[in-house]
């Protein structure tokens, strides 16, 4: 049986949570002070411990940092009669998995509870990726073919000084290969990234090229711009297909001879450094329309490299989310955590429209809100359905849950649908080996009482059971 420690000195705070916690099949282990927490946490295995905050003794923020310390297993959930945003803070950063304030719903405890039953029953195992060494750069996730043959590009180009045009989807990590571009290129300089539609259009010239003094209304003093700022390294223009028609006629001029004149200047400045561009915009289409000189492009397309989206590098998917979870966890100072296979199998399987940029979203958003130290599959899908504005799943009706489960694996057949001819029996199948096993679970194996539950004869469940495998296995003898 799973164990709670619920740890504080309000004797009718122990007692209610004492009931609840068996109520839900638990074991539940009390204490009144944070020396008596600290020695059950010592002795024993915990699912999970309600701490308050203010105890005797050692208070529960310290309970919970000497526990983390050794990498406890145990979720913890920080109680506190105390309304302050910067108590949170410290409760989260210390390793608290929720905090929850007093006075306090019962059916909030209950629900926080079906997560620790639901983690440590599910069967899912963590995944675990390789040694990050076999799979990564210092900036660029990833094992795939695809990005494989992007790094071997790099390879070849990084030592010149040739001209890149790096293309792709939005959120593809454009400026994340540009800067590996600049690292491995040994440049002494540094990285200046210039993205052109966010500057306004009366201010672009003066910010990539600067200005003297006195040049334009609000020029008190002459400024340097980006060129300069990027001398001896790399000048990175990014969203290159936004840029309107009166600048394009300037940067043709400065590509062709690598050198510019500050706006109010006569007096021509060289720039040494290394030009990368990037778009997610078709430029040849742009050229034919006349949106895009022509003569720009070509100067621009020296070098182009097309970066993957993530529907093309599927296989980086677990690697990428792993390496996000770790990070994210980190930064807002979470518990380490990891998914389930069954979890990364779930975002493997999912669209990524907005790709890496989407991905790395989605995940910092559950490193914030699950609580468990396992993310599971329904973790994932439950903060899916949220993101595209449906019902929690946790609270929709059966058969809402079951009509997205059914569209989601229709949508993955794709035209494999044509030809398949099971599909009544496939999904009767998934429904019904969940329910008899489930409730096999909660009558402890007795088939007289499971049957009687389930509507059906003795019987027909023996047949059932040996049907859907759920028999238990004999054990061998010793010997054998």
């Amino acid at each position: 049986m799973k164990r709670i420690l619920i740890a504080d000195d309000d004797e009718s705070i122990r007692w209610v949570l004492r009931k609840t916690v068996t109520g839900m099949g638990f074991a539940a282990d009390l204490a009144e002070d944070g020396e008596q927490a600290l020695a059950l946490l010592g002795k024993n295995t915990y699912s999970a411990a309600f701490v308050d905050i203010r105890m005797p003794g050692v208070e529960g923020i310290e309970v919970l940092e000497r526990v983390q310390a050794r990498k406890s297993p145990t979720l913890f959930f920080i109680m506190t009669a105390v309304h302050r945003p910067d108590v949170a803070a410290r409760s989260t950063r210390a390793g608290a998995a929720e905090f929850i304030t007093k006075p306090f719903e019962l059916s909030s405890i209950e629900e926080l509870l079906r997560n620790v039953a639901r983690e440590s029953s599910s069967g899912e195992s963590s995944f675990r990726p390789e040694e990050r060494e076999e799979w990564s750069s210092a900036r660029i996730v990833g094992k795939s073919r695809a990005i494989l043959e992007v790094f071997q590009k790099i390879g070849k180009v990084a030592d010149s000084d040739a001209t890149i045009l790096l293309l792709g989807e939005r959120g593809v990590g454009k400026e994340l290969i540009a800067r590996c571009i600049h690292d491995l290129g040994g440049r002494t300089g540094p990285f200046v990234a210039v993205n052109i539609p966010a500057i306004p259009r009366d201010l672009q010239e003066a910010e990539l090229f600067g200005h003297e003094k006195g040049a334009f209304t609000g020029a008190e003093s002459a400024r340097s711009g980006k060129l300069a700022a990027a001398m001896d390294g790399t000048l990175f223009l990014d969203e290159i297909g936004d840029t309107p028609g009166g600048l394009q006629a300037k940067l043709l001029r400065f590509l062709q001879e690598r050198e510019y004149a500050p706006v109010g200047s006569d007096q021509p400045l060289k720039f040494r450094g290394r030009i990368i561009a990037a778009t997610n915009r078709n430029m040849q289409k742009m050229v034919s329309d006349g949106k895009f000189r022509e003569d720009l492009f070509d100067r621009l397309n020296v070098f182009p490299l097309r970066v993957p989206s993530l529907a093309e590098r599927k296989e980086d998917i677990p690697l990428l989310a792993d390496y996000f979870l770790q990070k994210y966890c980190a930064v807002l100072s979470r518990p380490p955590r990891s998914f389930s296979k069954e979890a990364v199998e779930e975002l493997s399987a999912r669209p990524w429209k907005g790709n890496v940029r989407e991905l790395e979203n989605f995940v910092q958003r559950l490193a914030v809100l699950s609580p468990g130290k396992l993310l599971r599959r329904d973790d994932v899908v439950r903060e899916l359905t949220r993101e595209k504005g449906a019902p929690d799943s946790s609270s929709s009706p059966m058969e809402q849950l079951v009509e997205e489960r059914v569209r989601e694996f229709l949508r993955r057949l794709g035209p494999a649908l044509d030809s398949e001819t099971r599909l009544h029996e496939l999904f009767v199948r998934q429904v019904e080996r969940p329910l008899v096993k489930i409730v096999l679970e909660a009558t402890a194996g007795n088939q007289i009482r499971a049957a009687a539950i389930l509507g059906i004869h003795r019987n027909t469940l023996r047949k059932k059971i040996a049907e859907l495998g759920l028999a238990p296995k004999a054990r061998k003898r010793k010997g054998a």
